[in-house]
């Protein structure tokens, strides 16, 4: 008799063990699907903030370009004017540093007339160019494209950093259009130009610092280094500011994001 209750107390006392280990084990398995959902939960906020801010610039891009229509029988460089802001686009942007590294080496670029000037004849320079993926540690490009991120219409200038990459050249912004005018020696303001890696060549019978004053003379050579210098520059800051933006990771993401919650 008594061996009869004390194996019916350890059955229930083991169905009690069972019952706590499945409750236990049970609850686990919630909190994991809880974590799993929380992350899925973030990460989803985290793209729509991402498509909510691309959206945006595109919008802002798209009524800029209803607002003021561009004829196609005009020079863009004609009907661009200085913006109170920078493109909201304007990425990667140079730092002061990188400017006058860029200022230097298009001043260098006139002299050995190794640069294209204006949108038109950028746009030209680049889709002459074979598409190309663009490389990371690579100076065997066309060339490298500076454009001003303080640009009204925005439309003119929005479509360079696609069709840039299409074709494998590396680009960067620059704070002002008038800067970069002077930079590249014109008697107006320029939104974009295009460095070669080499200039025109010199007339037959002479060298290439001899068409120039004895007080501009510029060494190729030193051009080539400032350039390839440049070329590494603008691919870094990509890798820098553009791929985080991509990833859905960039500051400006981030800060929309903490704004939201």
């Amino acid at each position: 008799m008594g061996s009869s209750k004390d194996v019916e107390k350890k059955s229930k006392k083991e169905k009690k063990e069972a019952g706590l280990k499945k409750e236990k084990k049970r609850s686990e398995t919630d909190g994991i699907s809880k974590e799993k959902k929380d992350k899925k939960k973030e990460k989803a906020k985290q793209e729509k903030i991402a498509k909510l801010v691309d959206d945006q610039i595109l919008n802002e891009a798209a009524t800029a370009a209803v607002a003021e229509p561009v004829d196609a029988t005009v020079d863009p460089e004609d009907i661009i004017t200085k913006a109170e802001n920078l493109v909201p686009f304007a990425i990667p942007l140079a730092d002061d540093k990188i400017h006058k590294k860029i200022y230097k080496a298009i001043k260098k670029g006139a002299k050995l007339k190794a640069i294209h000037r204006g949108v038109k004849e950028c746009e030209k320079a680049i889709k002459k160019s074979p598409l190309k993926k663009a490389s990371s540690n690579s100076t065997d490009v066309p060339g490298l494209v500076i454009i001003a991120g303080d640009i009204s219409p925005m439309d003119v200038i929005m479509h360079f950093p696609m069709l840039c990459e299409e074709h494998g050249v590396p680009y960067l912004y620059v704070k002002s259009r008038a800067d970069l005018g002077v930079a590249a020696c014109t008697k107006r303001a320029t939104s974009v130009v295009m460095l070669k890696p080499e200039g025109k060549k010199p007339a037959a019978g002479k060298k290439a610092d001899e068409e120039m004053d004895e007080d501009k003379k510029v060494s190729p050579e030193e051009y080539l280094e400032a350039w390839k210098e440049l070329v590494k520059t603008a691919q870094k800051q990509w890798t820098a500011q553009v791929e985080p933006w991509v990833k859905g990771v960039h500051p400006i993401q981030i800060a929309a994001a903490t704004a939201a919650r």
